[in-house]
């Protein structure tokens, strides 16, 4: 042992002090000895001089060593508690046992007592370690009984939250009234989602927007709420119906909304967007778009209209954005797409790479011939598929039409 040992040692008997010191120096066993002879003196080095470790003879002017037991108990109770003694009974020493002191030994065995109190020291020190691991559990489990509830509360919100965002997304009824071959691919990445949809019906036409927001989850969910409500205005109050001014209003609005029209505001936050408007009369359809495409199938040949390369919302000056309107006619069966990025970025494959947009296409070009109905259970499948065994990386969503 590296420590040195402070005894406090309960004797009258000066020679037998002497001789413990003789032999434990001979077992090279490091210590500081202090010898008390009375109660008032052991309860005053009690204090003073913070044993280590306590040797007590049976009897010294007129305390033994169960008095002596109670008192380092009620003061120290850690401190490991030998009698050193002779000429007791076997009786008193099972008494003393009993009573709580570590080991027994006899004056005439001394060469027994540096082990015994290396190994009552251990043992003390492997109690006091056990009795901390032990706090520090109840402590921990106190912690994680805490993190727990808290956490079950949290996930109650956001839990709550999704149900707010799920009622707020239109019904997809509403949309199969006017196209009853019409698919929704909508897979948050987490409870809530930064990915949103949104259609209304004005004037004989149909707007339909798809939305990626920034950031995935709550963030992303608040991010969506906003944009929902502002399209609902734009449209619904101002009678805006334009797609190209509906995305121009809603990025002045964004702005606005998050102070990045402010100097000194940098927060990116926004959304990328791809809004149509189908007129069934004239079969004619209208599109704008912020980073997102429509992708447009007549009789199986792509044709991928582009959205402008900015989104809504950021840090860009407002004067040089300019959405385009696109223009073009459709035929009965054609069939239109509009999606976020999340399906084409999805790792997966056997080489855990990104799907990419192109691929996707091929796969959207691939199920035409299934009807898009069918095609909804299909673009599930593949991507559960590719995706095998990977974390989904993103929000996803995906509208398909069949005009």
């Amino acid at each position: 042992m590296d420590k040195e040992l402070r005894i406090l040692l309960l004797e009258e008997n000066q020679s037998s002090a002497d001789l413990l010191t003789t032999t434990l120096r001979k077992a090279d066993l490091k210590h500081n000895l202090q010898k008390v002879e009375s109660k008032d003196k052991f309860i005053y080095e009690l204090d003073k001089f913070n044993p280590d470790v306590i040797l007590s003879n049976y009897s010294t002017n007129g305390i033994n060593s169960l008095e002596a037991l109670e008192i380092a108990r009620s003061k120290k109770s850690d401190v490991p508690f030998i009698l050193f003694s002779d000429a007791v009974s076997e009786q008193v020493v099972e008494e003393c046992i009993r009573a709580g002191v570590d080991d027994y030994i006899q004056k005439s065995s001394l060469v027994r007592l540096p082990a015994s109190i290396k190994n009552v020291f251990l043992r003390a020190e492997a109690k006091k370690e056990k009795e901390k691991i032990e706090s520090l559990h109840e402590e921990l489990k106190v912690a994680y009984t805490e993190i727990e509830e808290n956490n079950k509360n949290m996930m109650d919100s956001i839990n709550y939250a999704k149900l707010i965002q799920e009622a707020m997304l239109p019904e997809k009824a509403v949309l199969t009234n006017y196209f009853p071959n019409s698919l929704i691919i909508y897979r948050p990445k987490d409870i809530v989602s930064g990915d949103f949809y949104w259609f209304v019906e004005r004037d004989k036409k149909l707007l339909i927007a798809v939305a990626d927001c920034t950031g995935h989850g709550v963030p992303g969910s608040l991010m969506s709420m906003i944009g929902y409500s502002m399209l609902n205005e734009i449209v619904n109050v101002k009678n805006i119906l334009k797609p190209s001014e509906i995305l121009a209003r809603l990025n002045v609005g964004i702005r606005r909304t998050l102070k990045q029209d402010k100097i000194g505001n940098q927060r990116c936050d926004g959304m990328d967007i791809a809004l149509c408007s189908i007129d069934r009369t004239a079969k004619t359809i209208e599109f704008a778009g912020a980073n997102r495409h429509l992708i447009f199938f007549r009789d199986k040949t792509l044709d991928l209209i582009k959205g402008d390369k900015f989104g809504i919302g950021g840090l860009h000056n407002e004067s040089s954005i300019n959405f385009k309107n696109n223009f073009l006619s459709y035929d009965e069966g054609d069939v239109l797409y509009m999606c976020t990025d999340g399906y084409a970025d999805q790792f997966g494959g056997t080489k855990g790479k990104r799907m990419m947009t192109r691929n996707m296409i091929k796969i959207l070009e691939k199920s035409l011939s299934f009807g898009v109905n069918d095609q909804e259970q299909l673009l599930n499948h593949w991507l559960d598929k590719w995706q095998g065994n990977y974390e989904q990386t993103d929000d996803i969503l995906l509208i398909g039409i069949q005009l």
